[in-house]
């Protein structure tokens, strides 16, 4: 598994052998997601939940007006228009709250979101090259070996 951290983790004490960690302030391109393998976990982030809190991403509004796929398409790097209709993939034994994210802003958004943008950003790259997508959300006090802990179900 790929872990793409987008807020500057540090990485974990206790990584499993077959994961590779990147702490990053903005999301990967197409070229960096290819070199990833099938199964990619974006993690980042927001102060918008609690200090202590994980949260496992289910859905995305992308209110932006922006789309990475956007103009020629690389058939190198994924399909055309690829099935957003589940996004996001729960980890196994994941109790907690399941939340939406976005990206951008309207005043008359449908549902309650955390803002996201970079998850979202990263999601439909990742999602164009047909990759298994996990998304996790946490508060400032978690720490990296909390999300191992949550991914492995230990």
């Amino acid at each position: 598994m790929n872990w793409i951290d987008l807020s500057g983790m540090k990485k974990p004490t206790a990584l499993p052998a077959d994961w590779e960690f990147v702490s990053r302030e903005s999301h990967m391109n197409d070229e960096d997601i290819a070199r990833c393998g099938d199964t990619l976990l974006v993690t980042m982030g927001s102060h918008e939940i609690g200090d202590t809190d994980v949260v496992a991403v289910q859905d995305h509004l992308n209110l932006s007006g922006k789309n990475p796929l956007r103009g020629h398409n690389n058939d190198t790097y994924g399909v055309r228009f690829p099935d957003m209709s589940h996004p996001y993939a729960i980890p196994k034994d994941f109790h907690g709250k399941k939340v939406i994210v976005r990206s951008g802003q309207h005043e008359e958004s449908p549902v309650d979101a955390i803002d996201a943008e970079e998850v979202v950003y990263q999601t439909i790259l990742a999602k164009h090259q047909l990759k298994k997508v996990y998304a996790l959300i946490y508060g400032k006090n978690v720490i990296p070996d909390d999300i191992v802990k949550i991914m492995t179900g230990e």
